[in-house]
Order: structure tokens, then C-alpha cells, then sequence
């Protein structure tokens, strides 16, 4: 499998035709701040090709001023090609695109109670545990959403180093008071979930 940076005129039609397919609007940052946080050198827009060029994934991370922690933002296998195991490999190919040391966190949607959604939401977290993922003792929410924190590392760093990072992540691009207002990390057992913003005019004026 062949990775490959995309440019923004390549993330443009992904962004239009598969993120939007596979996230709900509450979950999907708008493609202008994706593309503010690739200027300001911290986001990796990535697409996995087969042989033949044709798009087999994305994976677009968003990475810690160290270089080492990488945040899973979005995953997206195109919608006919799902249910072939290819998750799997896309994600066995982002390990080997990077160092060994790298610290890969991943925020997987919480199951909500929900059998019909939960079926999904299980079937995913599964697809990330085959995958060599931990499942952390901490959950997050953000934006309105809460997920479960999960992890790719050997070794494992301690938990609380995890959980900093993860902070210092969206802290340094958002600032205090934009954290406080749609972050929570971690998501304290039985703290709501504060509400979801409306993308542009409130999480993102301006860009980030």
C-alpha cells in the first residue's frame, strides 16, 4: 500500500465526498481548519493507495509540537470498499509511515445506549483492538461528542503522560478559553457532555 501527503487540492474532493459520507456534521471540523493547522505545520492529511493509484483510505493526524504523539482525527475507508478488512491495513501501513516511537491516541465514539448505533460503534472499537490499539482509562468529549480514548504505542507510555499530551494537543491550538468552552479531557465519570457548537462561528472563527 502506497502512502502519499495529500495536497489541499487532493483533500479538497476527499473531504467533499468521503469524510462528509463518513461523519456526522457534529464530528467534522470544517476543511478550512484543516487546512489552517497543515499551514501552521501540525496536521498530516494522508491517503493510502493500492497499486493502481486508486484510493484504498485516509488517515489525517494531528501532531504534538514533540513529533512523537499523534492524534488519530479522522479515518475513513470509502464507503465501497468497507467491510474488506481494510481498516486493518491502513492502519498496520500509518504505524510503519512512522517511527517506532511513535504514540498514536485515537478517540472512538462512546457507545451510547443506543443497539442500533452501538452496533457500529462496537464493530469499530473491535476493528482498532485487532489492530494492536489499547483502550484507555479515560474517556474525552469534544464538541459535543463523547468518545473513548484509545492508544498505539510499544511500549505503552504511562497513562498520565497520554493524557497530558492529548491535552497539550488541542490546548495549544485552541487556546484556554475555546479548551474550556468544547474540550473535556478527560471526560470525568458521570460529568455531562457539554453541548456541541456550531463549527465555524464558535470553534473556529476566524480559523484556528
Amino acid at each position: 500500500m502506497i502512502c502519499k501527503t495529500l495536497t489541499p487540492e487532493e483533500l479538497r474532493p476527499v473531504f467533499e465526498t468521503h469524510l462528509k459520507e463518513a461523519f456526522p456534521p457534529s464530528e467534522l471540523k470544517p476543511l478550512a481548519a484543516m487546512e489552517d493547522l497543515r499551514r501552521k505545520g501540525v496536521y498530516d492529511p494522508l491517503g493510502f493507495f493500492d497499486e493502481e493509484g486508486e484510493l484504498m483510505g485516509v488517515l489525517l493526524l494531528w501532531k504534538h509540537r514533540d513529533g512523537r504523539y499523534m492524534l488519530l482525527d479522522y479515518f475513513c475507508v470509502p464507503a465501497e470498499k468497507r467491510g474488506r478488512g481494510i481498516g486493518g491495513r491502513l492502519l498496520k501501513a500509518l504505524r510503519e509511515h512512522y517511527p517506532p516511537e511513535t504514540v498514536f491516541i485515537g478517540e472512538s465514539e462512546a457507545p451510547t445506549g443506543d443497539p442500533a448505533a452501538d452496533a457500529i460503534i462496537l464493530r469499530r472499537l473491535g476493528c482498532y483492538e485487532r489492530s494492536g490499539a489499547v483502550t484507555l482509562n479515560y474517556d474525552n468529549a469534544l464538541f459535543g461528542v463523547h468518545f473513548k480514548t484509545i492508544c498505539w504505542a510499544d511500549p505503552l507510555p504511562d497513562e498520565g503522560e497520554i493524557l497530558r499530551k492529548h491535552q497539550e494537543i488541542y490546548l495549544e491550538q485552541f487556546g484556554p478559553e475555546r479548551y474550556e468552552r468544547f474540550i473535556q479531557i478527560p471526560l470525568k465519570p458521570g460529568e455531562a457532555v457539554k453541548p456541541a457548537p456550531e463549527w465555524v462561528e464558535e470553534a473556529f472563527p476566524g480559523g484556528l
